[in-house]
């Protein structure tokens, strides 16, 4: 499903404008974002919880035999609530 497909359903279900929708999809993004860039958990009750972990940087060797620096990355992982995946199954 693409976002606008997304935006879309929940502005049906919802009965809100889609540019409310939007938005609120967008404050979403940005306080996951702003949390996992200083690897804190946000954990949203019922849905589930988001953790960041950091890898450190490394020196990869391609096939050809370079060798290259990978910088540090930051990796977010999803856990489903309980709730979430009974309501699921």
């Amino acid at each position: 499903m693409d976002s606008k497909t997304l935006i879309s359903r929940l502005s049906m279900e919802s009965g809100k404008s889609a540019e409310e929708i939007a938005s609120a999809i967008a404050a979403v993004t940005a306080t996951l974002g702003a949390h996992g860039a200083t690897l804190d958990a946000v954990a949203i009750p019922g849905f589930g919880t988001f953790t960041s972990t950091k890898a450190d940087e490394r020196i990869i060797t391609t096939p050809d035999g370079k060798r290259t620096l990978l910088p540090p990355a930051i990796t977010v992982d999803f856990k489903s609530s309980v709730l979430l995946r009974k309501s699921l199954s």
